[in-house]
């Protein structure tokens, strides 16, 4: 794993939600995937491929799910519903797409979200991968981006 390729997800992290939610987030220190650090109850997945192989998530407590949303479109939730899934996958798309773009020399297709539910689940990312944590910071809540991919 380059560190070329994890920035640019950092940075997209950043500037996502900053420009659709109106919410400053800081990035902690990255660290390899562990099963005993998982938060995530929700994760938006976006597949990619293409000269890299792997993919993104972004993964999240429910109660940060539901202040993100509500962030981004301006709706408070009090549960996770069809609306907060679509929410959560479509900033995993907006943030694969911004990253997509600064990741240089590289031909990536990115997939259509797939939102995981449930309470600590893993997100399987292909065996062949090493996977990249990036902690995130915020008002409303702590949130992991996590990047697994390799060259084909």
């Amino acid at each position: 794993m380059r560190v070329e390729w994890i920035n640019p997800f950092l940075t997209a992290t950043v500037d996502t939600f900053a420009r659709m939610a109106k919410t400053k987030v800081t990035a902690g220190k990255p660290y390899l995937f562990t099963n005993q650090q998982n938060i995530k109850d929700i994760s938006g997945v976006i597949g990619l491929s293409g000269s890299l192989k792997g993919a993104v998530v972004i993964g999240m407590p429910e109660a940060v799910a539901l202040n993100a949303v509500e962030k981004l479109v301006g709706t408070k939730y009090t549960k996770i519903t069809a609306d907060v899934s679509d929410a959560v996958g479509e900033i995993a798309n907006i943030i694969a797409g911004y990253a997509k773009k600064d990741i240089s020399g590289e031909d990536i297709q990115i997939a259509l979200p797939t939102v995981v539910l449930g309470p600590k689940h893993m997100v399987a990312m292909p065996s062949d991968v090493t996977v990249v944590v990036i902690p995130f910071e915020s008002e409303i809540g702590h949130f992991v981006i996590e990047v697994g991919m390799r060259k084909t």
